[in-house]
């Protein structure tokens, strides 16, 4: 089982707001609203998907991001989530309004 720990600064700094596995079918508001700006990725599996929204209900009509897991890798920072960018591991969709990072509101994992 993977794990996905949230940040309060980017690039993996400052405190870990949450932690949680990647088992898919989450649907969830962070513990702390608006507070997320980065996250790390340990052991995830291949094809999760990993969503973040300034939404609190999770709707596309404001920032989000979209975080595909293309393959297994110990250890993996995704700085912020207000980038899109696709290398070996992950491939980074931002979808942007108004910013995102530091105003997360709901997160889903598949």
């Amino acid at each position: 089982m993977g794990i996905i720990a949230f940040y309060e600064g980017n690039n993996a700094t400052q405190n870990i707001v949450q932690t949680v596995e990647d088992y898919p079918g989450q649907d969830f508001r962070p513990v702390q609203n608006d507070e997320i700006r980065s996250a790390k990725i340990y052991d995830v599996r291949p094809g999760c998907e990993i969503r973040v929204y300034d939404s609190p209900d999770g709707a596309t009509n404001d920032d989000f991001c979209i975080v595909n897991v293309k393959r297994p890798i110990p250890e993996y920072v995704i700085g912020t989530f207000e980038r899109t960018y696709e290398d070996e591991f992950v491939r980074v969709t931002f979808i942007r309004n108004n910013g995102l990072d530091g105003k997360i509101s709901r997160i889903r994992v598949n």
